[in-house]
């Protein structure tokens, strides 16, 4: 990090203190990214994001007065909202589509080592979608029951893309980055992110996970 580069405020939001503890304590070892506020509660989001201006919010799912999914999809339908990340645990499987649906760009498991959710932190602010692998499972499976109303929306969906497009837009639900992308069809990184964000526009859908999330449920 630069001394021009500012480094990527976040705010963690659950309600065990323990967890809030665990989060200090992992930021202190990356410079490029502050703890700016704690909340301990999804009711708390709105006054801590309008107080502190995060730049990723790491979110809790289950709270006691404010799940975290009503929080993101509070939280993001305002102007200029930040990223939310929702921090999950093994048995929690059937949030992922729903945090999806409300907003959410990316998904931690709550046991992470400290590198992994720096990445993710770091891969939400700069506009892309973390997810630990089995979340990625857990997206899969929850559009997968969406039935045939959901597969005929996402179909219809894919047709309003280009031959390119699609073809870009699979490789994303395959979890290939932008790079590899660039090298399997012979196009530079540039163009790539350039055919991204018109999927993203052309589908209505934000990050990539939302392109996986329609590919997925037009199969």
């Amino acid at each position: 990090m630069t001394n021009a580069e500012q480094p990527i405020r976040v705010l963690a939001v659950d309600d065990d203190p323990m967890v809030l503890d665990l989060v200090r304590v992992m930021f202190k070892g990356a410079p490029d990214i502050v703890l700016v506020a704690t909340a301990s509660d999804g009711d708390e989001v709105i006054d801590a994001v309008t107080a502190y201006h995060p730049d990723v919010v790491l979110m809790d799912v289950q709270m006691r007065r404010l799940n975290g999914i009503d929080a993101t999809a509070a939280l993001t339908k305002r102007p200029h909202p930040p990223r939310v990340v929702i921090l999950t645990t093994f048995d929690e499987k059937e949030y992922v589509p729903r945090a999806m649906d409300a907003g959410a760009v990316g998904f931690i498991l709550k046991s992470a080592a400290s590198k992994e959710l720096y990445d993710a932190v770091r891969a939400a602010h700069a506009g892309e979608s973390p997810m630990s692998a089995r979340s990625a499972g857990h997206l899969r499976s929850g559009y997968l029951d969406g039935g045939g109303e959901g597969r005929r929306e996402a179909r219809r969906l894919l047709q309003g893309l280009s031959e390119r497009e699609v073809e870009i837009a699979r490789l994303v639900a395959a979890e290939r980055t932008n790079p590899a992308i660039a090298a399997e069809l012979f196009l530079s990184e540039s163009t790539v992110k350039q055919h991204v964000a018109t999927i993203q526009r052309k589908l209505g859908v934000e990050g990539r996970i939302g392109i996986a999330m329609v590919v997925v449920r037009a199969e």
